[in-house]
């Protein structure tokens, strides 16, 4: 028989795997087909990746003013603090003379068993107008015009007490006074007082507490010497030997 006229066979269906076959085969990956995609998921901008911050508002500060005299901490460009610092510090700094006699010390009476009982109304006070003084008694209205040379005390209370043969202590019935010494007067005019005063005992340097005229202090040494009786313009400001 010829094999050529033999008729054709037909073609073998497709071999099906079982699914226990199909297990320890690997499955062939999909085939990759690019998506579109989304705008939602589009990538932003850097500028939309940074949180936003709230919109600040710059305020000026206000520099405090310095306190008059009060200095202030210098910096490079803080000038116009600075200068007013100083020009406090200097007002602060500028001397200040009262016209008023601060008391500074009070001196005690160094002989207290030299304090005798004496008649009151008997002692003056001093009182001045115009370069003129007069003579007030403690109990009465009368005025003297003094003319003679008189021992003083200036009390605590700032009252000028004399007397021409009264003692301090007795004047001052033995408390503390600001200042003691003598004074002499002509015919109401003041030439002359010191802190000839043996129970108190002054220092000249406190004179000022007396409330007298500076220029007419003179100190017990000077008397002593004699100065007080020379003429004004030799008595005065001449070195102590």
């Amino acid at each position: 028989m010829n094999p050529s006229s033999k008729t054709a066979l037909p073609a073998a269906p497709p071999k099906v795997l079982r699914a226990s076959q199909l297990q320890g085969r690997q499955a062939a990956p999909p085939a990759y087909r690019p998506q579109p995609v989304p705008r939602v998921l589009q990538a932003k901008t850097h500028h939309s990746l940074t949180p936003s911050k709230p919109a600040t508002k710059t305020i000026p500060i206000r520099r405090a003013q310095p306190a008059q005299g009060v200095s202030q901490p210098k910096t490079k460009n803080d000038t116009s603090v600075s200068h007013k610092s100083t020009i406090g510090s200097a007002i602060m700094r500028q001397p200040f003379k009262s016209a008023v006699v601060q008391a500074v010390k009070l001196y005690p009476n160094l002989h207290p068993g030299a304090v005798e009982s004496v008649d009151s109304s008997g002692v003056f006070r001093l009182n001045s107008f115009a370069n003129q003084y007069r003579l007030h008694k403690v109990n009465s209205h009368g005025v003297n015009v003094p003319n003679q040379q008189y021992n003083f005390v200036r009390t605590a209370g700032g009252e000028m007490l004399l007397h021409s043969r009264y003692r301090h202590p007795s004047i001052a019935e033995g408390k503390q006074v600001l200042y003691a010494g003598e004074i002499f007067f002509n015919n109401g005019q003041l030439e002359w007082w010191s802190n000839g005063s043996g129970h108190y005992q002054p220092f000249a340097e406190d004179a000022e507490q007396a409330n007298l005229p500076i220029d007419r202090f003179f100190s017990y040494q000077q008397i002593i010497k004699g100065e007080h009786t020379r003429k004004k313009g030799q008595r005065r400001h001449e070195p102590e030997k």
